[in-house]
């Protein structure tokens, strides 16, 4: 499925991203703090944008296309309108960071490129472990040379990318023509599958590559009734990992996605993100021979499938996907037993390095962060696709269970310090899942059934993990966690901002739009050394001017016909829009309203003719 099928483009380079986190401190939300911590890179913008990044290598039916006019081309952020946004859902849970608003252009040697806009992006399967420590595995050696120890961590995003069927033109790739043949087509539009993977982020100022990081990723083709932001297959985990018993030179690993694609004969494993590094942004740890085997069949001995290429080349020129013929037999063989890798050094601890552990059924959430209006009797849905030995479960009930979110909750970024969701939060939020359809998917509904209530005056609404299970398989009570219960995996749950209850004021004074306003001047500097939103002057400025015809070349009225103003401008975006204001998305849409009555009063006071 997705972007582990042919034809398959691969590419590599650095990206950049600027993310301000004076907001990813509880504290930071009391109204009596007015001078917060400014934390790392405290003027940072949440930009996200691909550097220096070009196509390395393009796989065919045939194998690697080596003469394609693909190979060698750019492929640019465009920064239209505006550059794309990393922003986390909440400072509850800074492990699902979303980027907004990609827009990502293949440029080609004849002149012709193709310009795609991304879907929103979710970081899945992240760990802070990536890169082998120099001295131990304890926390106060592996922040090395980072804060927060961002440059040991790894993580993969799985989205979409869309193009209208009028601007595919033939750009003299074949390798692009071919996809165009192959990719789903809907509502005029081709959708075409992204994963990118990302490490070696530099959060130091003193660092020369300072804000930047290494990418690779790859694009493939999207079929019919499959996950979107899921690879939707059969997945492979890490050996048990110890940091209080394992030698320090002992490498850690993260789970991969694998497909057997019986149509070519393949075995392809996604390692970009699962093999630790020995620096960051640098090789994999050196692990000998690694060898696929079949395991797990009665009776039957472990079938060798061959050597699995982990290099440094395999990462930077097709992304780490590796690639293993197999016989019919094989095929077979994988189909009823389990995938398992074996490094031939022996001094690295366990040689079993990944192993497929369980072969029941595999769900994934698709769309994982949601917001939504604390409104009694507000609704929210996303779809959890089912799937066992990478094909789709129909006719399969599953269940969820909602966790309001505290300091001890698994998977929480909250300090267990801090106390977390209120009690008002619960009971507010209720979840039920749906019987999978005949492609496999089960629709997950979110129902609000009260007010949430805030955590602070500052920090609006409270946050819910909401966890998919089998109920063959019962998980633990993430309600009622015990010290050291592992959180469940990242794409097996939605995490749910539900803000708080509140009433449209139609006819709002200043003091209340100030209230609002006066968070973000505090937690987002950058925004405030351009324009303070808590000043009554500087406020009724921009939100008079520029007229939208004129400066956006937008003739289209926003809310209550509103067409000038920058603030109402920018808060009246699309959510998936890299201007929508806050950048943050941490604003209510009762609220946002309000302030459009409050523009909507000062313009006609200020813009209706004089009698």
């Amino acid at each position: 499925m997705s972007y582990l099928h042919i034809p398959r483009i691969h590419f590599s380079g650095r990206f950049f991203t600027d993310p301000s986190t004076v907001n990813n401190d509880p504290t930071h939300y009391l109204p009596d703090v007015t001078k917060p911590s400014p934390w790392q890179n405290p003027d940072g913008q949440h930009r996200f944008q691909f550097l220096d990044c070009m196509v390395t290598s393009v796989l065919g039916p045939s194998g690697y296309m080596g003469s394609d006019a693909l190979l060698g081309a750019n492929v640019l952020t465009t920064d239209n309108p505006a550059p794309a946004r990393l922003v986390d859902l909440d400072v509850y849970q800074q492990a699902v960071s979303a980027i907004y608003g990609l827009q990502l252009q293949f440029g080609q040697t004849n002149g012709k490129s193709l310009t795609m806009a991304m879907d929103m992006a979710t970081l899945n399967y992240v760990w802070f472990n990536a890169v082998l420590p120099k001295r131990a595995w304890d926390s106060a050696d592996y922040d090395q040379d980072s804060f927060g120890g961002d440059m040991n961590a790894a993580g993969w995003f799985q989205s979409v990318l869309r193009i209208n069927a009028s601007d595919w033109v033939d750009t003299g790739s074949d390798a692009l023509n071919l996809l165009k043949q192959q990719t789903l087509q809907v509502n005029g539009q081709y959708l075409v599958s992204i994963r990118i993977v990302v490490d070696g982020y530099r959060n130091v100022p003193e660092d020369a590559q300072y804000q930047t990081g290494r990418i690779t990723g790859a694009i493939g083709p999207v079929f019919a009734n499959e996950p979107l932001y899921n690879p939707g297959q059969r997945w492979i985990n890490p050996r048990a990992f110890d940091a209080n018993k394992d030698l320090w030179f002992y490498p850690s690993f993260n789970p991969a996605a694998f497909m057997v694609d019986s149509g070519r004969k393949k075995l392809v494993i996604d390692l970009a993100n699962s093999i630790c590094r020995q620096n960051a942004g640098g090789p994999p740890v050196d692990l000998g021979t690694l060898n696929a085997l079949v395991t797990g069949m009665p009776d039957v001995p472990p079938v060798q499938l061959g050597n699995v290429d982990y290099s440094d080349f395999s990462y930077s020129n097709n992304s780490m996907l590796a690639e293993l013929d197999l016989s019919d037999s094989q095929i077979t063989d994988l189909q009823q037993g389990c995938l398992q890798l074996i490094m031939s050094r022996t001094d690295l601890g366990n040689p079993i390095v990944m192993e497929e552990t369980y072969t029941g059924n595999h769900f994934a959430v698709e769309v994982r962060p949601i917001r939504m209006s604390g409104t009694p009797g507000a609704t929210a849905s996303t779809q959890v696709y089912v799937s066992c030995k990478g094909r789709k479960v129909t006719g399969k009930q599953m269940a969820c269970v909602v966790v309001s979110v505290h300091g001890t909750t698994p998977g929480a970024t909250v300090p267990p310090t801090n106390p977390g969701n209120t009690s008002q939060a619960d009971g507010a939020l209720q979840a039920s899942l749906s019987e999978t359809d005949e492609n496999g998917f089960a629709t997950l509904t979110l129902t609000v059934l009260k007010d949430p209530g805030q955590r602070t005056p500052e920090l609006d609404g409270q946050l819910y993990f909401v966890v998919a299970y089998d109920p063959a398989v019962p998980p633990p009570d993430w309600n009622n966690p015990t010290p050291g219960m592992q959180p469940p995996l990242q794409d097996q749950m939605a995490s749910v901002l539900v803000f708080s209850q509140y009433t449209v004021n139609t006819n709002p004074e200043w003091a209340e739009i100030q209230a609002m306003m006066e968070p973000y001047v505090k937690l987002y500097p950058a925004m405030t050394k351009q324009l303070d939103l808590s000043d009554a002057h500087s406020f009724m400025i921009f939100a008079l001017n520029p007229p939208w015809s004129k400066v956006y070349n937008d003739n289209n009225p926003g809310p209550l016909g509103i067409v000038a103003g920058a603030i109402p401008y920018y808060m009246s975006r699309s959510v998936d829009d890299p201007r929508f204001m806050p950048i943050s998305r941490d604003l209510s849409p009762e609220k946002i309203l309000t302030i459009m009555h409050y523009v909507q009063i000062l313009q006609k006071s200020q813009l209706s003719p004089k009698p």
